[in-house]
């Protein structure tokens, strides 16, 4: 199957029993669904466990997916972050530490902290994310760190704009409080 094919055909594909079609919406999107998982939930093996429920899901209900509705990666991500929720409700935390926290929020990508004054700011800001409440951790891991709009994340979280906006809000300040900033 070629790369080309959008995500409403791979998924109409996937509705009608095609794994490769399946297999290939997987690959396009596991790392970054992953991403959001491991920076909401904290946790490598629980970030795994909730993706896999998440495309689970995606396989059982892809007959159900409205491409006139939502975009394919604002339904999965809905999906994700439900599963990310159950996830969390369902099991403690296995992170214990600031730095198990930090460690969890990493991109882990080397290059981009070259410097120590960047590598000590970035720890700092993941270990204060990774005290957020976690509806909060869920905003700021969809719009601040995935790029998502207001929009897009709400629709994500089931919840309106004006909320998830709020949640953001409140992350901030709790984010400038811990971390020390002042406002001007």
């Amino acid at each position: 199957m070629r790369d080309t094919v959008g995500d409403a055909q791979l998924m109409r594909l996937t509705a009608e029993g095609d794994a490769a079609a399946f297999r290939q919406l997987v690959a396009r999107h596991l790392p970054r669904a992953h991403a959001v998982a491991y920076r909401v939930l904290l946790n490598r093996e629980d970030a795994e466990d909730a993706v896999q429920a998440a495309f689970t899901k995606v396989w059982a209900n892809a007959g159900r997916y409205e491409p006139d509705r939502s975009a394919f990666s604002t339904w999965l991500y809905t999906i994700v972050t439900r599963a990310c929720l159950d996830r969390a409700r369902r099991f403690r935390p296995k992170t214990q530490s600031i730095d198990d926290w930090a460690e969890a929020l990493s991109d882990g990508d080397p290059d981009a902290e070259t410097q120590l004054s960047q590598r000590q700011a970035a720890g700092a800001v993941r270990a204060a994310v990774a005290q957020l409440p976690l509806n909060q951790r869920m905003a700021v891991a969809l719009c601040y760190f995935e790029g998502f709009s207001n929009a897009e994340a709400a629709q994500s979280l089931n919840m309106s704009v004006k909320a998830v906006e709020s949640l953001l809000v409140r992350a901030r300040r709790q984010l400038k409080t811990v971390l020390g900033v002042k406002d001007d």
